[in-house]
C-alpha cells in the first residue's frame, strides 16, 4: 500500500469520528446570526446523528430543519431547484410529525415550513401554548401580534427578545438612530427582520413609541394590509390593480403602495429606511430626500441637508461606532447596516468642505474613515474623502 493511498484511507476513517466526537451547537434564525456554509452543513450532519440516537428527540429534530433551512439561502453550489429544496424541508418536518407531533418543535417548525401562511396559524398557536416561555418562538409571536394589531402581545413578546441573549446591541444602536431622526408619528417603511425587530424591541420599552413601523413584507399580507390602513386612513384598494404586466416587475405596486401610505389622512409624515434598496426607494426617488439613517417621503422639496446635519449632529449617538464594550450575537448583520452611515456621511462631508468646516471635516471623516476600514468598499469609500 502507498503512502499517498494510506493518507487517503485514513481520512475517510477518520473523518466520520472526528463529526461523531463533536457537540452539535444550537442553529439560530438565519437573520439573527450569521454562520459559514461549512457550519450549517456539519451542524445539519451533528443533528442527525442526535435524530439517529434517539428519533424523539424534537430539539434535533428542530435544529436539524434549521441547518437546512439556512442552507437554502446560503449554499450557492446546491444546484438544486428552489422547488426541490423546498420538498427537502417540507419531509423533514413530516417525518418529524411521526413521532413528535405534540412537541413545541414541530408546531414551530410546521408554521416556519408555511412561509406565514395563515391557514398555518394553528400550529402557531400551539406552540405557544406548549413553549410559552421559549426564545425561539418570539419573532412568530412578535409577527402575529403586529399582523393582528395587538400591540400589547407585540410588545410582550419583543421585550422578552430583548431582554434575552439572542439580542443584538448593535442592532439596537443602529434602529435607535434610525427613529431618533424621524418627526413625530412618524411612520417608517421597513424591509427585513434586522431593520424591524430591534425597533420593536426599543418600542417596548418606551422609546419613541410614537412612530408606526410597517414592514412591507408583511403589507403583502391582505388582512394586515386593509387593518393598518384603515387605522391610518387609508383608501382601501386592489394589489392587482397595480401589477405590472410582467409579474416580476414590482415597480408599479410599490410605486403605488408608498403613495397610498403617504396620502394617510392623519397626515403622518413617511419615512423609507435605507435598508430598503433600490427595490423600494427607485419607484418613488423622485420623491425622497436623504435626512439620515432615511429617506423622508415628500411631494414638494424640502431642505435635507438641513435635517441630515441637525440628525448627525444632535439626535444620533455615534459613539457605539468606536467603542462597543459588548458581544454581540449579531455582529455580522450590525457590520451590514453600519455601512449605511457612510452615504449620508459623504453628504455631509462634502457640505463642511464647502462651508471650510474644518473640525466637522475632521470630525465626519473620521467617521467615515472608520467604517470604510471594516467596508469591503474600503479602497474606493476612502478615495472619496481624499
Amino acid at each position: 500500500m502507498s503512502f499517498k493511498f494510506f493518507i487517503i484511507e485514513f481520512s475517510l476513517l477518520i473523518i466520520p469520528f472526528i463529526i461523531k466526537s463533536q457537540t452539535p451547537e444550537p442553529v439560530y434564525s438565519f437573520a439573527t446570526e450569521r454562520q459559514s456554509i461549512e457550519w450549517y452543513r456539519l451542524q445539519g450532519k451533528l443533528w442527525n446523528l442526535e435524530i439517529g440516537k434517539d428519533p424523539k428527540n424534537a430539539f434535533a429534530w428542530m435544529n436539524y430543519y434549521r441547518a437546512n433551512r439556512n442552507l437554502v439561502r446560503l449554499d450557492s453550489t446546491d444546484k438544486r431547484s428552489l422547488e426541490e429544496k423546498m420538498t427537502f424541508q417540507k419531509k423533514i418536518i413530516d417525518d418529524m410529525e411521526k413521532v413528535v407531533p405534540e412537541s413545541f418543535e414541530f408546531n414551530l417548525c410546521k408554521w416556519m415550513v408555511g412561509g406565514n401562511d395563515m391557514q398555518y396559524l394553528s400550529y402557531l398557536k400551539k406552540a405557544a401554548q406548549l413553549g410559552p416561555d421559549r426564545i425561539e418562538i418570539v419573532s412568530d409571536m412578535i409577527n402575529w401580534g403586529e399582523t393582528e394589531r395587538n400591540i400589547e402581545m407585540r410588545d410582550k413578546y419583543a421585550k422578552r427578545w430583548y431582554e434575552s441573549a439572542l439580542s443584538s446591541p448593535g442592532l439596537l444602536n443602529y434602529n435607535y438612530n434610525v427613529i431618533a431622526g424621524l418627526k413625530p408619528n412618524a411612520i417608517l417603511l421597513t424591509v427585513g427582520d434586522n431593520d424591524t425587530y430591534p425597533i420593536w424591541q426599543l418600542q417596548s420599552m418606551g422609546i419613541r413609541t410614537d412612530i408606526i413601523v410597517l414592514n412591507l413584507s408583511l403589507l403583502y399580507i391582505d388582512s394586515y394590509r386593509d387593518k393598518i390602513f384603515k387605522e391610518l386612513g387609508i383608501k382601501k384598494w386592489d394589489t392587482t390593480l397595480h401589477s405590472g404586466s410582467n409579474i416580476y416587475d414590482h415597480n408599479p405596486y410599490i410605486r403605488e403602495l408608498i403613495k397610498q401610505i403617504a396620502s394617510n389622512s392623519k397626515h403622518y409624515p413617511l419615512y423609507v429606511g435605507l435598508t430598503a434598496g433600490e427595490t423600494y426607494t427607485t419607484p418613488v426617488e423622485d420623491n425622497l430626500y436623504l435626512v439620515g439613517l432615511a429617506y423622508e417621503y415628500s411631494e414638494k422639496p424640502i431642505d435635507n441637508l438641513a435635517l441630515l446635519k441637525r440628525n448627525f449632529e444632535k439626535s444620533y449617538k455615534l459613539d457605539y461606532l468606536e467603542n462597543s464594550f459588548y458581544k454581540d450575537i449579531s455582529s455580522y448583520y450590525t457590520h451590514l447596516l453600519n455601512e449605511n452611515y457612510i452615504v449620508p456621511m459623504l453628504k455631509l462631508f462634502e457640505h463642511y468642505k464647502a462651508a471650510s468646516d474644518t473640525q466637522k471635516v475632521d470630525w465626519i471623516k473620521q467617521k467615515i474613515t472608520l467604517l470604510a476600514s471594516k467596508s469591503e468598499d474600503q479602497t474606493t469609500i476612502l478615495n472619496l474623502i481624499k
